[in-house]
């Protein structure tokens, strides 16, 4: 009797099935099913009949067949899954595999997790709100062209770089989205030297990119940096390891933390180290310049190449903001943000103030103690060679001439301003409306201040303006101007408000505030030619862990956010980087100067805060505006209300006031507007000519009324000589718009206010009588 091989059956059989998809599988499981339940119930036809028979196998065979296809889909899935992770799981770019129809993410790789926050379950819409204004709409049609084509791909140029976003088919009801992003960077990267950085636990937490080739991937610690004990801080030493075999010496420095370690690698080894003083935080040899200073921006020590590059001599230890400049706003001010803890760090180019030149600085602030405000450390480097070349483009090209032009003119500009309006509000004392000469007055004042608004656009496109900060309630100042904005819109828009819940307030200058918003509202009018909506709201904007884009990197802290939004014509990708650009337009000429988004950019960037920009043709445009959240028990301004001058009331008592003004119109202007108030005036040109004035010790002032920029002495410079013998006596600056030292320098002078030029009889004699109140409410 021949015997059966039942090993080659098997082998015969799992190759034929193996040759087999996994449809025809189920198909043949299916066929399999049916034959055997035949075969199970045939000898039970007699008995219950051969119809109920085949009812009952059919019934059977349904939900056999229907857990057969459930558990093939599940099967499916847990294969394609698998797939995905195989090929893309560790992709750098962002992956997500989503429903045809619903969008629902099936799937995403570690970095759609970890940068765009998804998980699967959730909508793919959920993922990109914070990218887009309308991102329903956007995975639509993006999704459709991909199921149409096969594929699609969309790039959004933000600046910088791009946002490149790519959908195929995968499967008759999925779409495999791939998202390219920017690489993340770590800031230290760019700095001019190398350092390694230790954790508390001894672990390696950074290392430049130079030492990170060296180490490869080895496992880095402390303790496997030095043989023996760790070197002193401030202190040059060899390298002492096996692990990191170069010729190179190290310092240790003094970190914020006091439970972390950072040596700084020295570029040229030297053989000897020489210990220094407890005061000095760096050997003098350190090719970088390293200073110590206090909260208040007064320099405590620094090392030889910080000297030289602020061209200071051995015992000259000034405050940092005297020999920079640059900032647009006060670099105490900026200071203070670094000591008070509201910004971790930062780092911004200045310019150099004492030197003749054109000489830029990159200077990186940092507190030298978290635990208390003892000091910072700031590290200099010269960037006047980048600073040339980044000159030769065109966008540097066109800010630097806005800002030579705002510059030369603005000062000789606004005194001829104030001259003439202030004039013309003299004469308009002794005209009533009734007068035929009134209407041309009227039109002369008008003119003035349309002038003076002009001046004002110049000097925000360059961040010279001289603004007044002061804190501003949201919803106050938006209820003020909402008035305004409305008739600006027209009937065919329609303009919301929407306030959040919460919403601390801002710092900035109230009337450019009020510009920035006009200047947003119109440029959404002009979007919407046949009407729609255009929304404004605010709300509270915690970020914990700051937020980066755009190039632009907001430290962390409590925010208040403003969006101005519409739905309008949007603007095209490829013109979203120019929009700030001075004189760039996209309207018909006559239509626009192209000033207006130039304006808005300088004035929320002098005032402290970020803009960006989010748009899509067809769908709209939303502005997104982000400011540095005040304390709520922060003091209001005292925003006053100009009223017409009564010629027969004083609103203080007669006052002896020193007026030094070097253009004569100014000056005789000033003069009569204050001898109608009723006091006496002293007029000088210069100010020497008024430190000769008070050469006589019977003349005692009861005011200082100055010009800041004259020729010879400065009014802050004339004021410091004489402060010692006049020091209650309060001092009204005047200027048509003032550089950093110069209101550094009014800030340290105690009872002085600043006017900016032009200004009206009424604001120059209020100003005044303000000043003499907090004099007599003193005594």
């Amino acid at each position: 009797m021949a015997i059966y091989d039942f090993r080659a059956f098997w082998h015969d059989t799992g190759a034929y099935l193996g040759s087999m998809n996994s449809t025809s599988l189920w198909v043949t499981g299916l066929a399999g099913l049916v034959s055997c339940g035949m075969a199970a119930f045939l000898p039970l036809a007699p008995v219950i009949g051969m119809t109920a028979l085949l009812a009952g196998v059919s019934v059977m065979l349904l939900a056999a067949l229907g857990l057969a296809v459930g558990g093939h889909a599940r099967w499916l899935a847990a294969r394609d899954s698998a797939l995905l992770d195989q090929l893309l799981g560790q992709n750098p770019q962002a992956c997500a595999l989503v429903g045809a129809d619903d969008s629902v993410i099936l799937w995403c790789n570690a970095t759609a997790a970890e940068r765009c926050a998804m998980q699967a379950g959730d909508r793919l819409t959920l993922a990109l709100a914070d990218w887009h204004t309308e991102p329903e709409s956007f995975v639509q049609a993006l999704q459709a062209r991909a199921q149409e084509a096969g594929s699609a791909s969309h790039s959004h140029d933000l600046p910088g770089h791009q946002r490149i976003y790519h959908v195929e088919g995968f499967g008759p009801d999925q779409l495999l989205w791939r998202i390219t992003l920017p690489r993340v960077t770590d800031w230290r990267d760019s700095l001019p030297f190398q350092i390694l950085h230790f954790a508390a636990d001894g672990r390696l937490s950074y290392a430049s990119p130079d030492l990170r080739m060296r180490l490869g991937d080895m496992p880095f610690r402390l303790d496997m940096l030095f043989a023996r004990k760790l070197p002193e801080v401030g202190v040059a030493t060899w390298l002492d390891t096996p692990h990191l075999p170069i010729p190179q010496q190290v310092i240790r420095l003094q970190t914020a933390a006091r439970d972390a370690e950072v040596f700084l690698f020295l570029p040229k080894p030297k053989a000897d180290s020489t210990p220094r003083s407890p005061g000095a935080i760096q050997p003098q040899n350190l090719p970088i310049g390293i200073a110590h200073l206090d909260a208040d921006g007064q320099l405590l020590s620094l090392n030889e190449e910080a000297r030289r590059l602020l061209h200071l001599r051995q015992d000259e230890l000034p405050l940092l903001s005297d020999v920079l400049e640059g900032l647009g706003r006060p670099v105490t001010e900026w200071i203070g943000d670094i000591s008070t803890r509201r910004v971790a760090r930062a780092t911004e180019i200045l310019r150099l103030s004492r030197n003749a030149s054109e000489t830029y600085l990159k200077v990186s602030l940092c507190l030298t103690d978290q635990s208390a405000t003892t000091g910072l450390v700031a590290v200099l480097s010269d960037v006047t060679e980048f600073k040339s070349l980044e000159a030769k483009f065109t966008q540097s090209q066109k800010m630097q001439a806005i800002g030579q032009l705002a510059g030369g003119v603005a000062h000789d500009f606004n005194n001829l301003l104030t001259a003439i309006a202030g004039h013309c509000d003299l004469l308009m004392l002794r005209h009533d409306r009734h007068d035929p000469d009134y209407p041309d007055l009227m039109q002369i004042q008008q003119n003035c201040n349309r002038a003076a608004a002009l001046v004002r656009q110049l000097l925000a496109l360059s961040r010279k303006q001289s603004l007044q900060f002061v804190t501003l309630d949201l919803q106050e100042t938006m209820d003020d101007v909402i008035h305004l904005l409305n008739r600006l819109v027209g009937e065919k828009i329609t303009l919301s408000l929407r306030h959040g819940a919460g919403v601390a307030p801002i710092r900035s200058d109230k009337r450019q505030f009020e510009q920035v918003l006009m200047n947003l509202v119109v440029n959404a009018r002009d979007a919407l030619p046949m009407g729609g909506e255009i929304r404004i709201e605010t709300r509270a904007c915690p970020l914990p862990n700051g937020l980066e884009r755009d190039r632009a990197e907001l430290p962390p802290g409590d925010y208040t956010q403003i969006k101005i939004s519409d739905d309008g014509t949007g603007i095209p990708q490829a013109l979203l980087t120019k929009i700030f650009d001075p004189f760039f337009t996209t309207k018909r000429q006559g239509e626009g100067t192209g000033l207006g988004l130039s304006t808005v950019y300088g004035i929320v960037k002098q005032s402290g805060g970020y803009i960006f920009v989010d748009s899509e043709e067809g769908v709209g445009t939303t502005f997104t505006l982000y400011f540095a959240a005040q304390p709520r028990g922060a003091k209001q301004a005292d925003m006053q209300t100009p009223a017409l001058l009564q010629k027969s009331v004083r609103a203080t008592p007669q006052a002896l006031i020193l007026l030094v003004e070097d253009e004569a119109p100014v000056r005789s202007f000033a003069a009569r507007a204050l001898e109608l108030q009723g006091h006496r005036v002293l007029a000088a040109e210069s100010g020497e000519a008024a430190l000769e004035i008070l050469r006589d010790p019977k003349i005692r002032p009861d005011c200082f009324v100055t010009d800041v920029i004259m020729p010879g002495l400065d009014g802050p410079g004339w004021i410091m000589e004489i402060r010692e013998r006049f020091a209650d006596t309060p001092v009204l600056f005047m200027s048509g718009y003032a550089e950093d030292s110069h209101i550094a320098a009014q800030a340290r002078i105690g009872n002085a206010a600043f006017l900016g030029k032009p200004f009206s009889l009424v604001e120059f004699t209020d100003a005044v009588n303000a000043q003499l109140r907090k004099r007599h409410e003193a005594a």
